[in-house]
């Protein structure tokens, strides 16, 4: 096997994980965010972005929901899960996409998208 098809491989393969964790993320978060936490140290700087970006997502989205159960009461709190939710859902599959594309995420911290 050349180099450039070694390196090829081994980028795949490196990936594999990153495309769990971010599936993970979107069918069972906790998982997710675990797997993130595992492998962040050890990974590429391309996969570390998406780990950051993904743990991130896990907390202020449990933050955003908490919020969101404290609104309920004043009923503003359904529309703050929707928005929640939304927002989510956009940042896992952001993650997957750049992740497929083979580009990092530029600001893992940001709070938007």
């Amino acid at each position: 096997m050349t180099d450039v098809t070694q390196q090829i491989v081994e980028t795949q393969e490196n990936k594999t994980l990153g495309y769990v964790a971010g599936f993970l993320m979107l069918v069972c978060a906790p998982a997710g965010v675990i797997l993130s936490y595992i492998d962040r140290g050890k990974a590429s700087p391309l996969l570390a972005s998406h780990y950051s970006y993904l743990i991130g997502t896990f907390w202020k989205g449990l933050l955003f929901l908490v919020i969101s159960a404290i609104l309920t009461f004043v009923l503003i709190g359904l529309i703050a899960y929707f928005v929640t939710s939304i927002w989510y859902l956009a940042r896992c599959i952001k993650s997957l996409v750049y992740l497929h594309r083979g580009d990092a995420i530029a600001t893992p911290s940001t709070w938007l998208f």
